[in-house]
């Protein structure tokens, strides 16, 4: 019997995840829709505030509640912060692992969304019982805040998550932190369509190899036009003459950003510019898509850039060796 698919949405208040999580629904024809705040709910009222203080917090605030040792508590705002959530978080894990379990048991695909699914406290090797496929959203600063200010214009509230800003920013960063720490994708939430199709290409895993030549400047613009065509480019792999295996490197946030600070930074910027010259610009990728049609649209559109690419027979993958920015 096949098992049910399970997708984990996470990310900051204001990320998205609700939205998202609807959509992907929606796309994957799953009607069981959990939100972990609803569970955290549900724990508030057979759990007293006595027992569980950081539970009847909000995740952005739990460290106000936090019962440690004056010795024992982090000397750095931020860390304070993240000690909080990690509290309150750790308290709708349990819940979590039991509505995944019963969806298995009925054999029922199912979507959680939700700040409560950290990376690190929550992984898909906890369920092999079910085929369960987790994602952590992201958004730029100032697009999140602006989030908040249209929330508090048009429906009257927002203003605590304003108030609360800078924490919810230490809950994002360190989620995404913990993502690349744990191998997670992380997926920028800039475009709703494009989140959601870069969430299914997760889930439906249509995937391939491709070899691709072009020199190291060229990366930048390769990585736009998969993304325009709701396309992920999951790593990048060098086979550098009289090395046995491919030199990889792994992108688990925005290609398009992590190259940017890749060429941003003089130190990465020559490590690659090295693996670049070793392999006389020929490098591997493996793509992931939503569908074939999108997987066929990008290939075609990168030909037309200029950018050669060579799909790679499956049994055909190079050995890998990981490299530098893993």
């Amino acid at each position: 019997m096949a098992k049910p698919t399970i997708v984990l949405i996470g990310g900051a208040s204001g990320v998205g995840t609700s939205t998202i999580a609807r959509e992907v629904a929606r796309r994957l024809d799953i009607t069981h829709l959990i939100e972990t705040d609803h569970l955290r709910e549900v724990l508030r009222g057979a759990i007293d505030e006595e027992y569980a203080p950081t539970l009847h917090m909000s995740s952005y605030n739990a460290y106000r509640a936090l019962r440690i040792p004056d010795h024992m508590i982090p000397e750095k705002f931020e860390d304070r912060v993240i000690a909080g959530f990690v509290d309150h978080a750790s308290m709708v894990k349990p819940a979590i692992d039991m509505v995944i379990k019963r969806a298995a048991e009925d054999a029922s695909d199912l979507v959680i969304e939700g700040v409560h699914i950290v990376p690190g406290l929550v992984s898909p090797d906890d369920y092999p019982f079910a085929d369960v496929h987790m994602v952590i959203l992201c958004a730029d600063e100032e697009e999140h805040r602006e989030r908040f200010v249209k929330r508090a214009m048009e429906k009257g509230r927002g203003g605590r998550h304003l108030e609360y800003f800078k924490q919810i920013r230490v809950i994002h960063d360190f989620l995404v932190e913990a993502a690349e720490e744990h191998g997670i994708p992380v997926i920028k939430n800039d475009e709703i369509e494009r989140t959601v199709q870069e969430v299914l290409a997760v889930v439906r895993k249509v995937t391939l190899t491709v070899k691709s030549v072009h020199p190291l400047k060229e990366s930048i613009k390769e990585a736009k036009i998969l993304r325009e065509h709701n396309c992920r480019m999951m790593d990048v792999g060098f086979p550098i003459p009289g090395k046995e295996d491919v030199i990889k490197v792994t992108f688990h946030r925005d290609p398009v950003d992590e190259w940017r600070e890749i060429l941003g930074q003089e130190e990465s910027r020559d490590y690659f510019k090295h693996l670049y010259s070793a392999s006389n610009n020929v490098h591997y990728h493996q793509i992931t898509a939503p569908n074939e049609e999108s997987l066929e649209r990008a290939l075609e559109a990168l030909e037309e850039a200029g950018i050669e690419v060579e799909p790679v027979e499956p049994g055909e993958e190079p050995e890998v060796e990981e490299g530098q920015g893993e």
